[in-house]
Formats: C-alpha cells, sequence, structure tokens
C-alpha cells in the first residue's frame, strides 16, 4: 500500500525569473491538507506536465493558482511580481493566466464564432450584450487566427454542439488562449478523444508553449513521454519528484507510488 511508503523530500532545481512559484502552500480542506507544504516554481514556455495517482492534489493546485480554491498557507507568485493566493479568478485571468477544464465548457447551441467572440470579449459587458456586439476587423482578425492555430477555421460558423469531442476540447483551448494569456494551465486535455485527437492535442499543445507556458495535469503517460518538456510527480498533496520524463520514470519512489500502478 502506498501509505507505508515513506516520502522523501525531492531537492528540486528552482528557476531564475519562473513564471509561476508556490512558496510553503497548503490548501486544506476540513483538515484534510490537499496541498501540503508544495513549494515549487515552473519555467517560462513548453508543455509541462503534473501527474500522480488520484487524490494527489494535482487538480488542487491548477485551482489554486488560477483562485478557484483558497490556500490556508504561503504564496503563490506570478512572475515573481504578484502575489494571486487568494485572489478573485476574474483578477486572475486579467493578469494573464488562463484555465481550460477538463469538460469543454462551451456554448453548446452558439456558433465556434460566436464562443469566440464571446471569450475574446470576457469581463467587458454582460453576456447578452456581448452576443450583439458587433466586433471590429482587428478582432476578427484575432479569432481567425486563433481558429486557424486550433485547426477549426472551417467550422467558424458551425452550431458548437454538432463538434466532436475532441474539437470541443480544442475549441475551449482556443477560447482560453484568445487572450493571449502567457500560463495556460489544462486538466486532462485527451480524456475520450481518439488516438488521432490525441496525437493532434499534443501538437497543438506544443505550438502554444513554443511561446507560453502550458501547466497539464493527466494520467496518460503515452501523452505525457510523447509531448512533456518537465514533468512533477505528486503524492498526497506532496511534490515527490520534478525533471524530465526519462527521469521521473527511473525514480524507484515514483514507480512505487504511482507508475508500478499503471496498467
Amino acid at each position: 500500500m502506498s501509505n507505508s511508503i515513506e516520502i522523501q523530500k525531492p531537492q528540486l532545481p528552482r528557476f531564475v525569473n519562473p513564471i509561476i512559484g508556490m512558496y510553503d502552500v497548503e490548501v486544506n480542506f476540513d483538515g484534510y491538507k490537499a496541498l501540503n507544504n508544495i513549494n515549487i516554481d515552473f519555467s517560462h514556455k513548453g508543455v509541462q506536465f503534473v501527474i500522480g495517482p488520484n487524490g494527489a492534489g494535482k487538480t488542487t493546485i491548477l485551482d489554486a493558482i488560477c483562485g478557484r480554491v483558497k490556500t490556508s498557507k504561503g504564496k503563490i507568485v506570478y512572475k515573481e511580481e504578484a502575489e494571486i493566493q487568494n485572489r478573485k479568478p476574474e483578477e486572475i485571468v486579467h493578469l494573464g493566466i488562463s484555465r481550460k477544464f477538463q469538460n469543454p465548457t462551451i456554448f453548446n447551441s452558439q456558433t465556434v464564432f460566436e464562443n469566440m467572440k464571446l471569450a475574446l470579449l470576457t469581463g467587458k459587458r454582460n453576456i447578452w450584450y456581448l452576443f450583439r456586439y458587433k466586433i471590429t476587423g482587428e478582432q476578427m482578425d484575432i479569432i481567425d487566427e486563433t481558429l486557424s492555430k486550433l485547426n477549426l477555421l472551417e467550422y467558424k460558423n458551425t452550431i458548437s454542439g454538432s463538434l466532436s469531442h475532441g474539437q470541443k476540447q480544442w475549441l475551449e483551448i482556443a477560447m482560453s488562449i484568445i487572450n493571449d494569456p502567457e500560463l495556460l494551465l489544462v486538466d486532462e486535455p485527451i480524456a475520450g478523444m481518439s488516438p488521432s485527437e490525441r496525437d493532434r492535442t499534443g501538437e497543438l499543445l506544443t505550438s502554444i508553449g513554443a511561446d507560453h507556458t502550458v501547466l497539464v495535469v493527466e494520467h496518460d503517460m503515452k501523452f505525457v513521454s510523447n509531448f512533456s518538456t518537465s514533468v512533477t510527480v505528486m503524492h498526497e498533496g506532496r511534490i515527490i519528484d520534478r525533471g524530465s520524463f526519462d527521469k521521473i520514470i527511473n525514480n524507484q519512489q515514483v514507480i512505487e507510488i504511482y507508475l508500478g500502478r499503471q496498467n
């Protein structure tokens, strides 16, 4: 049982000018520490994965960064400038951090274009005003360029609910990056996808990671192996290891706690 394994505190390298740093961070749910004294930072650019067993705290890291859960201790610092722990999610978005959730949260009855318009203009007016708002030529170019990156331009006038599961995931990624965030948080992006959709999603995230930081929670080890810049392993709210995929798969503690359970 994993409970019998003594967790060894890892010596993690620190980055110069990290995009996000978490220092002595705890998240406490009625006495249960979902994050337990987390000390880690993440470098600029690349596709950086967070893996671990169910309940390890992976999604809670994303939730703490984007303001969905409150921290009970510690600091979360964005670009070594702004402490963002416990700020409102809308404030954090405007700093340049965007979140893509596991299940697509799109307006199925609206077109792909209308979803993109809402994402581009979010926070400016109420939603019904946005549906009627006439965008500028420059804004249209931004929408078209973003859809093109995600291979969705030809579906611009398609009702979003008629898209495949994979295309809905790509649409939400497009909505998440349309305002050019520096840090994109992504939770299990390939769940329910076909093999070809998984590969395409990895290629899309890699493309985004060339100019942005993409922090991804994922379980699929083949996907992590193929597309990771670095991998952080968690267990019971703690960091177990962080490094290249080859490094973490040769860590005996990681094998016992997590990789040994993989089918």
